[in-house]
C-alpha cells in the first residue's frame, strides 16, 4: 500500500513520446475528455482505430481542451497515413500507450464487499474533485494532478472525515495474488487431459 502511494505521489511526466507527442501524467481531465469522446482507450467496448488513437494521444498531451478540438495538423495527417499503411508501426505505438497507462495504475487497492453500496447519482470523478477542492486543493490542480494521486487524497480525506476506509496492504495483496495463482494452477491441472486423476 505504502509503495503504491509513494509512486502515485511522485509520478513524473513520461519520458517516451507516443504518436509524436510527449504525454502528461494521466489525470481526471484526461479521463473525462476521453470518456466524452467515447474513446476505446478508456471505454474498452470498441476496437481502437488509428484516428481514435491519435486523438487520445492529443488529449493525453495537454490540459487545454481547446487543443483537442483543433483540426489535424500536417504532422498528424502524415502520422495517420503511416499508421494506416503500417499496422506494425501502429501496434508498436499502441504498446507504448499501454505501458504509459500501466505505469500509472496506482490507485489504492480496496477490500471488496459482497453487498454493493448504493451508487451515487454524481459521477465519481466529480466527487473526487469536489472533495479535493473542499479540502483546499485549487480546482485546476484537482483536475490536472495525476489521477492516482487525486484518488489517494480523496480516500485520505474520507478517512479524516471519519469514513471507514479499508485498504489492502502490499503484503496482503501479494499473498492474495499468490493464492489466486496457486488456485488457477491447481484448477488447470485438474482439467488437463494429459494428467488423469489418480485412483
Amino acid at each position: 500500500m505504502e509503495k503504491r502511494w509513494f509512486k502515485a505521489a511522485t509520478i513524473l511526466p513520461p519520458t517516451v513520446k507516443v504518436g509524436g507527442r510527449r504525454l502528461l501524467p494521466f489525470c481526471l481531465r484526461h479521463r473525462i475528455a476521453l470518456e466524452a469522446l467515447g474513446s476505446p482507450v478508456v471505454e474498452t467496448t470498441n476496437e481502437l482505430t488509428t484516428t481514435q488513437f491519435l486523438l487520445a494521444v492529443r488529449v493525453l498531451s495537454t490540459h487545454d481542451l481547446n487543443e483537442v478540438r483543433k483540426p489535424w495538423t500536417l504532422a498528424e495527417q502524415v502520422r495517420l497515413a503511416v499508421y494506416n499503411n503500417s499496422p506494425r508501426r501502429f501496434l508498436r505505438d499502441v504498446a507504448k500507450l499501454v505501458v504509459y497507462f500501466d505505469a500509472q495504475a496506482l490507485w489504492p487497492r480496496m477490500w471488496q464487499k459482497s453487498d454493493k453500496a448504493k451508487d451515487s447519482a454524481l459521477p465519481w470523478q466529480l466527487v473526487v474533485v469536489a472533495s479535493l477542492v473542499r479540502n483546499g486543493v485549487p480546482l485546476e490542480a484537482a483536475w490536472t494532478m495525476p489521477e492516482s494521486e487525486a484518488v489517494w487524497l480523496y480516500f485520505a480525506n474520507c478517512a479524516a472525515d471519519g469514513a471507514k476506509v479499508e485498504l489492502v496492504s502490499d503484503l496482503e495483496w501479494d499473498a492474495m495474488e499468490k493464492y489466486r495463482k496457486e488456485k488457477a494452477e491447481s484448477a488447470a491441472k485438474e482439467t488437463d487431459p494429459t494428467n488423469p486423476p489418480k485412483n
